[in-house]
């Protein structure tokens, strides 16, 4: 794993984290809904820049690489063209992972608020709900309750941080270990990232 996507991984965790906990401590809806809004756009500016980034170093790679080959090549061309496919990029963020997997936890997170916000009315169906699959506690690994819950981006199936990366260490060829599970890939560290909505069940509910 590279510093820099450490560093986005990092910066992904603390996004979800607060999202979490303005849901958790804003009373006001309207404030709320207006701090989650600033959070969400902080997220898809740093999902363009971060994107605009990562080509330019790959027009930057592609042209070193050519005048490689081509020495014979005029500098203030190679630069006027890299130039030109700098004004050209065009980034989409709404299909940006990272800003897809942050707009599925807080669909998530908000579907388990309602449901939490239920039960007087509906405590048996609401304690189905809560300890749905989805909201799995029991770590698929070792079998224990979750402290760390991470979401693998690939299935969807979450894990406990630490438990997930003893057993990559052990053996990074690993596919995921829930039973019935129909993704063939093997488990990257980097596409694992914070589930609030299990984290804040957690929370809720100690052991």
């Amino acid at each position: 794993m590279t510093q820099s996507t450490q560093i986005i991984e990092e910066l992904d965790d603390c996004f979800m984290r607060t999202a979490g906990n303005l849901m958790k401590y804003y009373v006001d809806e309207e404030e709320q809904k207006t701090k989650l809004k600033q959070l969400r756009d902080a997220l898809r500016d740093n999902c363009i820049e971060s994107t605009k980034m990562k080509t330019a170093d790959a027009i930057k790679d592609r042209l070193t690489s050519m005048m490689e080959l081509e020495p014979e090549r005029n500098v203030e061309d190679i630069v006027k063209e890299y130039k030109q496919a700098i004004a050209e990029i065009k980034i989409d963020p709404s299909k940006d992972i990272r800003l897809v997997q942050y707009d599925k936890q807080m669909e998530n997170l908000d579907e388990g608020n309602k449901a939490e916000s239920n039960k007087g009315v509906e405590n048996t169906d609401t304690d189905l709900r809560m300890t749905s699959q989805d909201m799995n506690i029991i770590d698929p690994i070792s079998k224990t309750r979750m402290i760390d819950p991470v979401r693998n981006a690939v299935c969807g199936h979450v894990y406990d941080r630490g438990n997930l990366v003893a057993m990559l260490q052990r053996n990074k060829q690993t596919r995921c270990p829930v039973v019935g599970c129909t993704s063939k890939d093997y488990i990257d560290l980097s596409q694992c990232r914070v589930d609030i909505v299990t984290k804040m069940y957690l929370e809720k509910n100690p052991a």
